[in-house]
């Protein structure tokens, strides 16, 4: 280093450090890469995936480790109870009416996301539960605006958090989130090669709101249960929508809420 050189501060533009790709205002229907290739006349069949991202329950602040409240105990378990009863019941949404299982429950590794995730792992039995994952961790994915330019001024934020977050964040974000491509086949799978992720309704399609909808819940659906932190969600969904990245401070959640996320094939 140069004895006595300047030290100049970083631009917000600098401090963003997003490592999504660089922000459109067109849709991008091939955002995750698996559009089959030009020319090939492959059309795509596969399950249609729903993303059950869950926050954490109410933690304790004066805890270092910050585990979990008595409150944020109970969240959880009337979280996984919810659950149990959406899966146990008939779920009626644009797709009319259908019955559902969980395939996974991933939890991020941190105290109270694991938590959450053994409450919610005992109200759901069955459901098989993946290793703990680090990509989902709480972290500041990228330098949210308007908010950020103040918060490096108060030092509530660093640059350096932003490059260590931001990387791990995004990969959690496209190891979830992707479409189920299946390049060999040109239409969806009927009722005898589903997997037993997956129980059919009575009446497919019962009460859709259109035919697509109908179509649809004809379809394989996939159902994952991710347990994180908001300002890891916040950004998932800011990403799903194709929004800039640096928004998602702009949105909210509450301990233990359910945001689902419905990928299409």
């Amino acid at each position: 280093p140069v004895s006595g050189a300047r030290r100049r501060q970083k631009s917000v533009d600098e401090v963003l450090c997003s490592p999504a790709p660089r922000w459109k205002r067109a849709w991008d229907d091939d955002w995750d890469g698996r559009h089959p290739p030009p020319g090939s006349g492959v059309e795509c069949g596969g399950k249609i995936r729903h993303l059950l991202l869950v926050r954490h329950g109410q933690y304790d602040l004066e805890d270092p480790a910050h585990g979990l409240t008595p409150l944020g105990q109970q969240q959880a378990a009337l979280t996984g109870q919810r659950l149990a009863a959406q899966s146990a019941g008939v779920k009626k949404d644009a797709y009319g009416e259908q019955r559902i299982r969980y395939s996974l429950l991933v939890s991020s590794d941190v105290l109270r996301a694991r938590q959450t995730a053994d409450a919610i792992a005992a109200e759901l039995p069955t459901v098989p539960r993946a290793s703990d994952d680090t990509l989902l961790a709480e972290g500041f994915p990228v330098l949210p605006m308007p908010q950020g330019p103040a918060f490096l001024r108060d030092g509530k934020v660093t640059p350096s958090s932003i490059i260590e977050d931001g990387p791990k964040i995004e990969a959690g974000f496209r190891r979830y989130f992707r479409r189920d491509v299946d390049h060999k086949r040109a239409a969806p799978a009927d009722a005898g090669g589903l997997n037993e992720a997956f129980v059919p309704p009575a009446a497919p399609g019962a009460n859709a709101i259109s035919p697509e909808a109908a179509a649809a819940a004809a379809m394989e659906h996939e159902y994952i249960v991710l347990v994180c932190h908001m300002n890891v969600i916040r950004y998932f969904v800011a990403r799903a929508l194709q929004l800039p990245p640096e928004m998602w401070l702009r949105m909210r959640g509450n301990n233990c809420g359910i945001t689902e996320v419905i990928i299409q094939p």
